[in-house]
């Protein structure tokens, strides 16, 4: 077993020393805007495949290769057409991931086989000094145990990596807390690959051109897989009109239920431990990963989760809970 060691990235040389240790072909576990990613070396094939035995993650899974410099995208892209440098002038840095066809030598072991890279520029500051320390690009999946839930705190990786790993960098909390935008343009026409919250109207008005949407995409992306985010107790979706006779039905002595609700407040008779999401998308997918993750450390029998609308712009959350839901 491995020691991890913990380093805040506000304290002097701590964003030097995993630098270091991604130069060494280590795991340090980062920061991003969107959840803490799994750093690696991404032209160390050594070290990529240390990110899918620490994870448990399946090899042939493809992963995300994090840049801090837009130009950089030739030396991964064979082909970055105009409408990816459009989107790279409006959301780079950002929570948006771009799958271009890859340019030859890129690894299998990055890609999952595929004809495809996917390529993301972060918006955190802890990321991109610790991408340019490093001077190499990095793969950075999230940073937790394979279709377990995200981590969008160090305590959240520490639980689930800590010792697997040679590193977490802490840099606090993380801002957006769902995973990025996936847009595949490998096909003819762009399509969205993965929901986030950037989502298809906003895309499609910044384009000026429609884009496919809830469709297969060319090839396998990052958390397509149909159970994922999930957390350990099971874990069960409930639509909001439901929500309060699925309590009542559910609440029993051998029964310690736990909700994550947003408009309809459960009776204290029939939780053990309850959080109030935001009522709007941002808000809510900045909380949902921590409020799984408190959840799931309370010793509780089930949760359940009250469903956001099913509409365009709660897609990336529906999404997420779809997988984390065993229910």
């Amino acid at each position: 077993m491995l020691t991890t060691i913990e380093l805040d990235a506000a304290q002097a040389g701590a964003i030097e020393q995993a630098a270091d240790l991604l130069r060494q072909g280590g795991l340090v576990a980062i920061p991003t805007e969107t959840v803490y990613g799994l750093a690696a070396n991404a032209c160390d094939d050594a070290a990529a495949r240390k990110v899918f035995e620490a994870k448990q993650r399946p090899i042939g899974h493809p992963l995300i290769v994090h840049l801090a410099d837009p130009d950089r995208v030739t030396q991964w892209a064979a082909t970055a057409p105009r409408i990816a440098r459009q989107l790279m002038d409006r959301y780079w840095p950002g929570p948006l991931t771009l799958l271009l066809p890859k340019r030859a030598g890129v690894s299998d072991l990055v890609t999952g086989g595929q004809p495809g890279v996917a390529l993301r520029m972060p918006a955190h500051p802890v990321a991109l000094a610790t991408i340019r320390a490093a001077g190499v690009e990095l793969v950075a999946p999230s940073a937790n145990p394979y279709g377990r839930i995200s981590p969008t705190t160090a305590d959240h990786v520490a639980r689930g990596l800590r010792g697997r790993i040679d590193a977490i960098l802490d840099g606090g909390e993380c801002s957006v807390g769902i995973e990025s935008t996936i847009l595949d343009l490998t096909g003819e026409q762009p399509a969205i690959a993965r929901p986030g919250l950037i989502g298809q109207a906003e895309l499609e008005q910044v384009l000026g051109i429609p884009l496919l949407a809830q469709v297969p995409s060319q090839q396998a992306v990052p958390g397509n897989v149909k159970r994922h985010y999930q957390p350990t107790t099971p874990t069960v979706g409930v639509a909001g009109k439901d929500f309060p006779k699925a309590l009542q039905q559910l609440a029993s002595p051998a029964e310690r239920l736990g909700a994550v609700w947003f408009q309809h407040a459960p009776p204290e008779s029939t939780v053990a431990e309850a959080i109030q999401l935001g009522a709007d998308p941002e808000a809510y997918a900045r909380m949902l990963y921590t409020a799984l993750h408190t959840l799931d450390q309370a010793g509780l029998t089930r949760i359940l989760v009250e469903l956001p609308p099913a509409t365009e712009p709660w897609r990336a959350i529906n999404d997420r809970l779809s997988r984390a839901c065993s229910q």
